[in-house]
């Protein structure tokens, strides 16, 4: 299945949502037997939201319930992870020592960069973000993320900034500091990764690659590079640069040529 654009505009950049089961913005299937439904209809409690974040400023300083804290805190628990396609700053961690004194004294004062660790992020880095890291995305970066289906953001700080209303965005502090784990290890860059909630895999795919996955899995596909031919049952399908699609695995290999 193919999807619709479903493009969110915001203060600091933009969200394309490619891949959504979320109620608050579904994804439109764009061809097919399904055109025109949402896939929150064809695939109820689909778990996953895929999307690409252009970051034109700096996100806010953030975190995300667990599905601990959101029983405290509300919300949906999310854990995501990022893979950068235009390098940059990516700001996830504490420094070393860093406890809720800190942390308090960076929400009155601005003082995040001080407390959380920087990451010079490379071209397809890849980072793990469990629900209570404290993360931010710095100016110009761009990142393709995984998540649990969650719309769910807690904003510790916002570096002053005004909405579209020309006031101050709302934060969320109580609310952050019952999700924050201090506990969390400061995350390192990687190319593949698997958690509880999916499975991440960057292939490089040479000329009539196949994929093969296990019976019964939902594949995302996120096109990297120039247009390409898939593939599967016999059918073919053009590919290029930033499509998205999902596909069902089964015993039938998926080809890229």
């Amino acid at each position: 299945m193919k999807f619709e654009p479903n493009i969110h505009t915001l203060v600091w950049g933009s969200e394309s949502w490619e891949i959504s089961a979320h109620r608050s913005s579904p994804s439109i299937i764009a061809d097919g037997p399904e055109k025109g439904r949402s896939l929150a209809d064809v695939e109820p409690g689909f778990p996953l939201l895929a999307k690409v974040i252009d970051a034109e400023m700096r996100l806010s300083v953030q975190v995300h319930p667990n599905e601990r804290t959101a029983l405290v805190a509300g919300g949906e628990p999310k854990a995501e992870l990022c893979c950068v396609l235009e390098p940059g700053p990516i700001y996830a961690g504490f420094k070393s020592g860093v406890g809720m004194a800190e942390v308090e004294r960076a929400v009155a004062n601005g003082g995040f960069e001080d407390i959380l660790v920087k990451h010079d992020a490379k071209k397809y880095d890849t980072f793990f973000i469990p629900g209570g890291l404290v993360h931010a995305i710095g100016d110009g970066v761009k990142l393709y993320e995984v998540q649990q289906s969650s719309s769910t953001t807690y904003r510790l700080y916002d570096w002053n900034r005004v909405g579209f209303d020309g006031r101050p965005r709302e934060l969320h502090v109580a609310k952050s500091l019952e999700c924050v784990d201090f506990d969390l290890a400061v995350p390192v860059p990687v190319r593949n990764l698997e958690c509880e909630f999916f499975e991440f895999t960057q292939h490089d795919f040479a000329e009539d690659s196949e994929v093969v996955a296990e019976s019964g899995c939902l594949l995302v596909y996120e096109v990297g590079k120039s247009l390409s031919t898939l593939l599967r049952r016999g059918e073919k399908t053009m590919v290029g640069a930033g499509h998205v699609f999902l596909t069902s695995a089964s015993r039938h290999p998926i080809s890229f040529s």
